[in-house]
């Protein structure tokens, strides 16, 4: 959303200026922040909007000279003692205010769900993802917000799924290959390939940057049993801090071992099972116990891990976080791998097939998708 509040009132400080907006707010601005942030071309380079000017060369003390409210209050001019100009206009230092509020990244919030808050899967179809940008930012927007999302009637063929997952992102290729068929086989290199169940787990932790998003197709699916669970793992996580703040603390700050091992392989990355962002948020699920490996934490905290995993998973196995759905061919499950869990219940592979054919894309392509729809691609 666009913001329109004027300036109305500047005062400088020793080291910072005070900005007074319209809207009846307040913000503070360091000097050296407002020099280092001027968007004149000869400090951002008009064609790759990227900074030329060198941060480590100004002066981390320096003030400006003059300063004034221009153009009706929408801009601020400060004048540097070297005789350089910088404007900044209200909308811009209003949205790169970093002294009140977390600044915006562009997107929707996550809106963590349990089974009887959502009124329904958010859901669109593949030709409206396919066809418009409009249908491609709703879908974004569904995967943002609520961790995942149903696409329909896309063609049960394969090579389809890996087409819907270009629209947003560059394929990302793992051990797996690019893209991977997930069907009981008879020498299987993971649980995924084999008939029994599979409880809630995201992708792939034991890699240093897991994907991000992860895309199901199902082609055929004429089995008895292998209804798909997802599971809203901040929307756990939050029910954890609420109900076990300690075990949530050493899920955030005690790393895991989780492991990969086959004929080719053997990896290891360590990372809690619980991130948080720069500003204290929900960032990253890493859950997976087929692919924990020997726990290897120190001796004071191994009790507190094991703790904090069984508690955590005590609450995302509770009937109100699992949603339980058969995914019929043509429909394709996408989700924030490093968000909502996945698993399935058992099938019986005698009964009939079950095949889905899946592929992954990361995060901060999708999300540089939307902003660029939005029109947010500018300094």
């Amino acid at each position: 959303m666009k913001i329109t509040s004027l300036l109305s009132k500047v005062q400088a400080r020793d080291n910072y200026l005070v900005i007074d907006f319209s809207t009846g707010e307040q913000s503070r601005f360091h000097w050296i922040w407002l020099r280092d942030n001027c968007l004149c071309q000869k400090c951002h380079h008009p064609q790759t909007l990227e900074r030329v000017v060198d941060t480590w060369s100004l002066d981390t003390q320096i003030v400006s000279e003059d300063y004034k409210i221009a153009d009706s209050g929408t801009n601020l001019q400060l004048t540097w003692p070297d005789g350089h100009l910088s404007e900044y206009s209200s909308v811009w230092l209003r949205s790169h205010s970093y002294d009140t509020e977390r600044v915006s990244d562009g997107l929707p919030d996550p809106t963590p769900w349990s089974v009887n808050s959502l009124k329904s899967r958010p859901s669109i179809s593949a030709q409206s993802v396919l066809g418009s940008d409009q249908g491609t930012m709703t879908f974004i927007r569904q995967l943002r917000e609520f961790g995942f999302s149903i696409v329909t009637d896309l063609s049960p063929d394969e090579g389809m799924v890996e087409e819907l997952a270009k629209r947003i992102g560059f394929l990302r290729e793992t051990h797996f290959g690019v893209d991977f068929t997930v069907e009981s086989k008879p020498d299987p290199n993971n649980v995924a390939y084999t008939a029994i169940e599979l409880k809630a787990h995201t992708d792939l932790p034991n890699l240093e940057m897991p994907p991000g998003i992860q895309f199901l197709h199902c082609l055929q699916f004429d089995a008895e049993g292998g209804e798909s669970i997802l599971v809203d793992g901040f929307a756990v996580a939050e029910q954890l801090k609420k109900e076990n703040p300690t075990a949530f603390d050493n899920l955030t700050r005690i790393p895991v071992l989780y492991r990969f091992l086959d004929k080719e392989w053997d990896l290891r990355w360590h990372s809690p099972a619980i991130r948080l962002d720069h500003n204290g948020q929900l960032e990253e699920i890493r859950y997976h116990t087929a692919l924990t490996g020997a726990l290897d934490t120190s001796f004071d905290d191994m009790e507190a891990l094991y703790n904090g995993l069984r508690a955590f998973t005590e609450i995302l196995r509770r009937p109100e976080y699992e949603l339980k759905f058969k995914l019929m061919p043509g429909e394709v499950m996408v989700f924030q791998n490093r968000r909502v869990l996945h698993g399935r219940a058992a099938f019986d592979p005698q009964s009939g097939p079950r095949k889905l054919r899946g592929c992954y894309v990361d995060c901060d392509q999708a999300w540089s998708k939307f902003r660029v729809l939005q029109g947010l691609n500018k300094l």
